[in-house]
């Protein structure tokens, strides 16, 4: 099904583009100089820019297609497996590593995520692309003729649910479980990726499917929220599913992690603090702030006695936000400077905070719109009549860039996004992730390179602030410079908020507990979160730690795989780092057998 073009933007698009195909089948049948790449992809951006921002959404078509999935009525071996994992880290056995094909036997890989996450599942996509369009195969039981497309493109589905809000009361631990053996059996069916959070109160995620010979991407992600709607129609039936279509094929994920959590936003609120039970006024079962459409949000930036709350963590507003509206007299921006969800309590505690939005009509807004849930419930229940009204965009940021196209809103900058597009603006849906952008393209950006100042808005190469572990942004120049590797200038990478504070004190020296701060270094340890040690030392009031630990155990067994063991056939360890070439052998003679049948 072709999504509906204005007669004028079908005539623009026709006419400016049909001529430069031409071109470009004409430059297609030899091979290309560096002079013919260079205008293909000039032609390539200038059709992309002549067609409008359009994001599809449901259409029972798509189901036409539609093969339903057995929904399990006990938890499979591998959930259970995952739970037990845990325990056997603890006793020495580390992380497993399970085949199971999408009926519960031998095929695609599933392991978990390290210490942080030792109950989470991995499974690896048997099919995926990079950016230059390669494809790439993870599976023994495809090749790529069986596989392979001409165009092939990939499509998103970014939604959230609260089970509470949507049927009254939570998930059970067994309902979990056996929500992920359905989705871990879904995702090896439909060859998705992304990431999903179970919990008992309910499910965040971001998924991603391609094109293949016999399911398109469009078609894929339908069947999988139909899949959800038959698993518990109390829950998913009311569901906002944002569907993102006809991205490149590279933004699909190589791997789908299914993440058992507490908190789908780790807030650090108790339930009783921010209820998020079923009212009248939101369709997510919140009850905290009233949900308004992008065009009505859009209106009510334009009160004046109004605040706008960016409920996202600091890294990610310094690239867009909503301060177009101040402009024209309309809602007055707050940003509170958040490193992670957990400072919002903190912040919202300020008398100076309070001022602020006292007496005053409260909007908010965060990129999907999942963290405005918790957080206007919690702030509602905590200031109640000292406010006006609470709002929240419907949809987030994601959804207010559809509305306005073309960078006719109030929302200023790119919008940081967690899958494979990295950041999107309106004019720009695909994302900036893969290639780094042209030196002229840099001077457009508002923010600028931790190390040298230059104008830069990509977070690329994984690199954090030195003080408090938040992503930071580094150009391509300073990243190969590796200013973080050097005692000289590693201080230099600090993220706005950690210069502002002046904080010295490196992340790895400090370790936070509920209630401050308590340092590895006995020196530090008398001291709370923010002050300055010494007159000279200062630690963040936050430090966002990452990995889990699962990166190191990767980059050790990547050591240590090239070494022989030297217990052989007798080492009874599942996950020895060592090489094990008699278990490789096994394994291929299961999968040929397997073949053969």
């Amino acid at each position: 099904m072709k999504t509906k073009m204005s007669a004028d933007d079908d005539a623009v698009a026709t006419s400016t583009t049909s001529t430069d195909r031409e071109g470009r089948e004409a430059i297609g049948k030899k091979r290309m100089s560096r002079k013919d790449r260079k205008e293909a992809k000039r032609l390539k951006k200038k059709d992309s820019a002549n067609l409008p921002f359009v994001v599809s959404t449901p259409d029972e078509n798509y189901l036409a297609s539609y093969e339903p999935v057995n929904i399990p009525t006990q938890p499979s071996e591998e959930v259970s497996e995952a739970s037990n994992s845990q325990k056997q880290s603890s006793k020495g056995k580390g992380n497993r590593k399970i085949d199971y094909d999408d009926e519960g036997g031998e095929g695609n890989c599933s392991a978990t995520l390290g210490k942080w996450f030792p109950h989470a599942l991995l499974i690896k996509c048997p099919v995926n692309y990079t950016n230059t369009g390669q494809l790439l195969l993870n599976s023994s039981h495809l090749s790529k003729e069986d596989v392979r497309m001409e165009s092939p493109l990939a499509s998103l589905v970014l939604f959230y649910q609260y089970s509470s809000a949507a049927a009254g009361k939570q998930w059970t631990p067994t309902q979990v479980k056996l929500l992920m053996t359905y989705l871990s059996t879904v995702a090896r069916r439909r060859n998705l990726g992304g990431r999903i959070r179970v919990a008992t109160e309910g499910v965040n995620a971001t998924i991603s499917a391609v094109d293949m010979p016999d399911l398109s991407a469009r078609e894929a992600l339908r069947h999988f929220a139909q899949d959800l709607k038959r698993f518990d129609p109390a829950v998913f039936d009311s569901v906002d599913f944002k569907y993102i279509d006809d991205l490149p094929a590279d933004r699909h994920f190589k791997e789908l992690r299914i993440i058992p959590v507490q908190e789908l936003v780790f807030y650090d609120i108790r339930e009783s603090d921010a209820p998020l039970q079923p009212d009248n006024q939101n369709a997510s079962g919140s009850s905290g702030g009233i949900h308004l459409e992008a065009k009505e949000y859009h209106e009510m930036l334009k009160k004046e006695n109004a605040v706008v709350i960016d409920v996202r963590n600091h890294y990610e507003t310094i690239i867009g936000r909503f301060d177009g509206q101040e402009s024209v007299g309309g809602a007055r921006y707050i940003d509170p400077k958040m490193r992670k969800s957990t400072d919002f309590k903190g912040w919202l505690a300020k008398d100076e905070t309070k001022e602020k939005l006292k007496n005053k009509t409260v909007l908010m807004f965060c990129t999907g719109g999942i963290r405005c849930e918790r957080a206007s419930a919690y702030l509602k229940n905590k200031l109640g009549n000292e406010v006006e009204e609470v709002y929240q965009l419907a949809g987030g940021i994601e959804r207010y860039l559809q509305a306005y196209p073309g960078g006719g809103g109030f929302f200023q900058g790119k919008n940081f996004v967690f899958d494979k597009r990295e950041s999107v603006s309106a004019t720009n849906p695909n994302g900036d992730g893969g290639v780094v952008v042209k030196a002229a393209d840099r001077e457009k950006s508002t923010s600028q390179c931790c190390v040298c100042a230059c104008p830069w808005d990509r977070y690329i190469g994984k690199k954090k602030c030195w003080t408090c572990g938040v992503p930071v942004l580094m150009c391509d120049r300073c990243l190969s410079k590796k200013p973080d590797k050097d005692p000289k200038t590693r201080l230099s990478v600090r993220c706005p908020l950690c210069v502002t504070e002046n904080v010295t004190v490196p992340a790895s020296e400090v370790e936070f507990t509920a209630n401050g701060i308590k340092g590895k270094n006995p020196f530090f340890a008398e001291k709370g979160a923010g002050e300055s040690i010494d007159g000279q030392k200062k630690a963040a009031e936050s430090v966002l730690k990452w990995g889990g630990g699962h990166a190191s155990k990767k980059k050790i067994g990547r050591q240590m795989k090239r070494r022989a063991c030297k217990f052989g056939v007798d080492c009874n360890r599942s996950d020895c780092f060592f090489a094990h070439p008699e278990r490789e052998q096994n394994a291929n003679k299961r999968v040929k057998a397997q073949n053969a049948k």
